[in-house]
């Protein structure tokens, strides 16, 4: 039984797609990234998952529980995190998660210790007397991760849970999400924030226009990508123009240039400036998810 189970999902808006037949699955104690642009589908499909829209087509099993079927019981092992979480501001952070604790029918005593255990978890417990209001937007997010997990869900979805964010705040937000799944909690986080995603996701679904164009690790998006997707550095300190070759891109980075192509040109550049100045390299996850956004892949 997997925690998260996605088959031929789709949503559609206005006649269109947005998320089209998407398939997935995640591990148990993983953390699986969603990442795209704005508008590929990824807050779409976390509201599915979570419950809070119904698919035209598809199948959820969260838990190895049929969403469709018992949505309230796969409400109840899921936690939601998404940007701008909304809180009373007027009332401290303490009163906030008490009164969200009530919604999932925690009282007395169990209710005061999951308060303050997740006060304390997401760093806030000395903070626990202030307005909401005065929060910090890294600040309040922690306070939505803690607000996810009173109830002790064994899966979490994320939703751009770094959005709007400074450094700091971000840091943090990483440091919980490893603390998550080091106490085998199930995560899956949407993003379009490359490096965030590679950073913390054990393998990573690339959705484009609603619909996973790759699925894997990030070593493994990268590898599909030989035979496609070339890049090499050529040591010359000024920018190169007119290649008339096959390339994708060229970017001037201090005293060299970085080159992608859609072919091996490997032999062309070294016949032009020289075999020492050329070298080929790995693409980054980054270059590979653009290249697949920009080709059609």
């Amino acid at each position: 039984m997997l925690p998260i189970e996605v088959e031929d999902l789709t949503k559609v808006y206005d006649g269109r797609a947005v998320v089209d037949r998407v398939t997935f699955s995640v591990a148990r104690h993983h953390v699986f990234g969603l990442l795209g642009p704005n508008g590929a589908g990824k807050t779409t499909t976390i509201k599915l998952l979570a419950g809070l829209i119904r698919p035209q087509a598809g199948r959820i099993r969260i838990l190895g529980i049929d969403l469709t079927r018992q949505p309230l019981a796969v409400k109840s092992v899921i936690g939601h995190v998404y940007a701008n979480m909304a809180f009373y501001n007027d009332m401290s952070a303490l009163d906030n998660l008490t009164f969200f604790g009530r919604l999932h029918r925690i009282r007395g005593k169990r209710l005061r210790q999951r308060v303050g255990a997740m006060l304390r978890f997401v760093g806030l417990w000395d903070e626990r007397g202030k307005r909401v209001g005065k929060y910090s937007q890294g600040m309040k997010q922690r306070l939505g991760i803690a607000r996810a997990l009173l109830h002790e869900p064994s899966v979490l979805l994320l939703d751009e849970p770094t959005s709007g964010i400074d450094v700091q705040g971000v840091n943090s937000i990483r440091e919980l999400i490893y603390q998550l799944r080091s106490q085998d909690k199930t995560i899956l986080i949407a993003s379009h924030q490359l490096g965030e995603i590679e950073l913390i996701s054990d393998s990573i679904g690339l959705l484009k226009n609603g619909r996973l164009v790759s699925i894997g690790t990030s070593q493994g998006i990268k590898e599909s990508l030989r035979g496609i997707l070339y890049k090499y550095v050529v040591r010359v300190p000024q920018p190169i123009k007119d290649f008339g070759l096959a390339a994708v891109e060229c970017r001037h980075v201090k005293d060299s240039n970085i080159v992608l192509a859609s072919e091996p040109i490997e032999s062309d550049l070294a016949e032009r400036f020289g075999a020492d100045l050329v070298e080929p390299l790995e693409p980054t996850l980054e270059e590979a998810f653009l290249w697949m956004l920009g080709n059609g892949k």
